[in-house]
């Protein structure tokens, strides 16, 4: 049995809330004027049956944190849970998600930063390790208990919420006048999962790059996988490919820009536009068949038994960044013989998530598509947030806000593009009237790649929530070495940036939302 590395995890975790780490960034904070009508070590008293407060300790202001009261506790069996209470305080609850298979420790650099943030701008701030711990249990190796997988899968977010509410009532005297929620990549699982499951929970929700379809993701990565074991991309060919898909793309929305605003208006196929060596010879200036082959089925929908487990990757992940194609420690193996992010999570998911011990398709030497795709019913039950029906969330009067970039190499698009409409199918045409999708081109997991992918995306949420201003576009830069170097508006899904015709197309002010 493979044990998923532990370093990959922390990698995941450090893109937790995504979007270039600016959240709250356009805000324009309230004064924070309520303040505590409780001790912070009374706190402790709170333990009971279910909730052990391990500790409740005040935290002087260090730099940008403010002076706050930090508690610590555990709910059965294992969930580990920490609430961070601002001496001043905004009157509003904030919880952080976390990403890949979870666990992280609450001092984990995203974590304390996404803390820091928060804490800043007078939010009360809650998040949890989800009930394992990946230091002890790394990977997917947890998800052998079945409670600590109910913990993963959806009970450890409405316990942290309640908790989180419950403390902020018992140390203020008032509970929070809004709540919001924030993650990216498992983060935004979470997030369509309090929208989906637990609808009064938070007032605005935003989720990026939600790994929505947990299952279906898992097992089109294994079936891919599969045949690129057998024909591996060399990594030497990367940039020939990421060149050939963008030299037939990157022009089809009228501007050749270095982005491909919309992957999925462009008829790019491998077995059509490689170059193919010729018989008897290889190099980094062609691809042998069998390599073209198993680029294909990247790009093509995964299948089982005549039913559409998961849709075809759009191009443009293969692009290059400081010399590193999107696709490598992904799709690709990393350097030094690592298994990429593809096939980590893949192992883990096969050999701990969805099957047995020793069960054949517990490896992936093993997995067979037709058959065991058959026999992940109850993972799905646990883990997938693919229900469009998000009638309760909205009689809620609650507000959510999706992201995903469209060159994203470890979450399929798609997915999150697909699960929108069927959500606005379901929920009919006012759905834009509380839910929105922003695609946004060029961008990697949860940030990075070469497009504008640094914004706010909680300033946003919290006009939409509080003030009734729908976001049409999101304000996002690209920054590279700390310098703006890009910006244009991300526009609320359909509607696409789309050039005026004259100007610097760096500039957003040159780029309108409209209706391709």
């Amino acid at each position: 049995m493979r044990i998923v590395l532990v370093a990959l995890v922390c990698v995941t975790s450090a893109f937790g809330q995504g979007a270039g780490q600016v959240q709250f960034r356009d805000w324009n904070v309230p004064a924070a004027t309520a303040k505590p009508k409780a001790s912070c070590a009374s706190l402790r008293g709170l333990t009971n049956y279910e909730i052990s407060i391990l500790s409740a300790k005040a935290i002087t202001a260090s730099g940008d944190v403010p002076e706050h009261c930090r508690v610590s506790l555990m709910i059965q069996p294992a969930m580990n849970i920490e609430v961070n209470l601002p001496t001043a305080w905004n009157g509003r609850f904030y919880m952080f998600g976390n990403g890949g298979f979870a666990g992280e420790s609450f001092e984990s650099p995203g974590r304390v930063t996404s803390r820091a943030r928060a804490l800043k701008a007078g939010f009360a701030v809650a998040a949890t390790d989800t009930g394992h711990s990946a230091a002890k249990e790394p990977g997917g190796t947890f998800a052998r208990s079945r409670q600590e997988l109910l913990d993963y899968g959806f009970r450890s977010m409405h316990l942290t919420a309640e908790t989180g509410k419950m403390l902020v009532l018992a140390y203020y005297g008032a509970g929070p006048s809004k709540s919001y929620y924030d993650g990216c990549s498992q983060g935004g699982r979470m997030g369509l999962i309090f929208a989906q499951r637990f609808p009064t929970d938070f007032d605005g929700i935003v989720a990026g790059a939600p790994m929505l379809d947990y299952t279906g993701t898992m097992l089109a990565r294994a079936y891919r996988l599969q045949t690129l074991a057998v024909s591996p991309i060399p990594p030497t060919k990367l940039q020939l490919l990421a060149d050939t898909v963008y030299k037939k793309c990157d022009a089809e929305d009228g501007l050749k820009d270095g982005l491909i605003s919309d992957p999925l208006h462009c008829d790019f196929r491998a077995s059509k536009d490689l170059p193919r060596c010729a018989a008897g010879s290889d190099n980094a200036s062609c691809f042998q068949d069998a390599e073209i082959a198993a680029i294909d089925v990247v790009y093509a929908d995964v299948t089982s038994q005549g039913k559409r487990l998961a849709p075809g990757w759009p191009v443009g992940a293969e692009v290059l960044v400081n010399g590193q194609s999107g696709w490598m420690g992904q799709v690709v193996d990393g350097t030094n013989g690592r298994p990429g992010a593809w096939r980590s999570y893949a192992d883990g998911f096969l050999g701990y998530v969805a099957f047995p011990e020793k069960d054949p398709a517990a490896t992936l030497e093993g997995f067979n598509i037709d058959r065991d795709s058959q026999r992940v019913a109850e993972a799905s039950s646990i883990l997938d947030a693919t229900d469009p029906d998000l009638s309760a969330f909205r009689q809620h009067n609650g507000k959510l806000l999706m992201y995903f970039g469209w060159a994203d190499p470890q979450l399929n698009p798609r997915m999150g593009l697909e699960y929108y409409q069927k959500v606005t199918e379901q929920m009919g045409p006012s759905t834009s009237e509380f839910a929105r999708l922003f695609m946004v081109p060029g961008m990697f997991h949860c940030g990075g790649g070469i497009g504008t992918s640094t914004f706010d995306a909680m300033t946003p949420l919290i006009q939409w929530v509080e003030s009734n201003k729908a976001p049409a576009e999101l304000a996002a830069s690209r920054v590279v070495d700390g310098k703006v170097v890009r910006t244009r508006p991300v526009c609320a899904y359909p509607e696409v940036a789309r050039y005026k015709g004259s100007g610097s197309p760096d500039e957003a002010a040159n780029f309108s939302c409209t209706r391709p």
